[in-house]
């Protein structure tokens, strides 16, 4: 996954619903692409987007009535300063950490 762009989603696109689209596309290309490679971290990433985006994770919770992969990723939970502790650690190209 390309952490880097992730990070720059967050930086670069304003905590508003007209944005979710924008991260429901870059879930869904990720999804698709990383089949078989790397495990995805969606944790990670659902995680941060709930911390640092709320109004954009919001719009895609209301988006997951009609979407099951929606609805399973914003079911995924855990605490965001781990996630981005492990996002950074791929970002450095040490992997996972786990």
């Amino acid at each position: 996954m390309n952490v880097e762009q992730f990070f720059l989603l967050l930086q670069n696109y304003p905590d508003d619903s007209e944005s979710a689209l924008v991260f429901v596309r870059f879930l869904r290309a990720f999804l698709r692409i990383e089949a078989g490679k790397e495990p995805f971290p969606a944790v990670e990433v659902m995680a941060l987007i709930k911390e640092h985006k709320p109004n954009i994770f919001y719009a895609m919770r209301k988006l997951s009535e009609k979407d099951n992969m929606l609805a399973i990723l914003t079911g995924l939970s855990m605490d965001p300063q781990e996630a981005e502790r492990r996002l950074q650690s791929i970002y450095e190209g040490k992997g996972m950490g786990r």
